[in-house]
């Protein structure tokens, strides 16, 4: 395992538990569409700079093929969608609750990359994925 990679996703981790808590103090004066339509603009006028002066980036969009274009799009409404989902649930949950059902995503990319891309998981993926549903259960359930 690559270790900057081990702490991007360690980072990520962090810096997810923090949203999601300031998140859930925002999400109780707005709705969830109004803070995903401000997430969306503040994200905008963050990486317009670095799109526009990163010549290379905006080379490679006029080389993608078909495929690449559809994926993105694709992806870019799923993300839309989760982040309206994420936002609702712990509106209506709280932001302790939510995350414990919502990190049961691994399980769902393992099953989707299996079906879509036909990757191939090893015991080891199903039984982190049948423990992190346990876990969150247990959590869910008892705390």
């Amino acid at each position: 395992m690559e270790k900057i990679g081990f702490l991007y996703a360690l980072g990520a981790a962090i810096t997810w538990g923090l949203v999601y808590t300031i998140d859930q103090k925002i999400l109780s004066g707005i709705s969830p569409i109004t803070l995903l339509f401000i997430n969306s603009v503040i994200t905008t006028i963050i990486m317009s700079p670095f799109v526009f002066f990163n010549h290379e980036s905006i080379k490679s969009v006029l080389h993608w093929n078909n495929t690449t274009r559809i994926l993105i799009i694709i992806s870019v409404i799923l993300a839309t969608l989760a982040s309206f989902f994420i936002f609702s649930g712990i509106k209506k949950l709280g932001s302790e609750t939510a995350s414990m059902i919502e990190i049961a995503y691994p399980f769902f990319v393992v099953l989707f990359s299996f079906i879509f891309f036909r990757a191939t998981p090893n015991i080891y993926f199903f039984m982190g994925g049948a423990l992190i549903f346990i876990g969150s259960i247990i959590i869910i359930k008892f705390a």
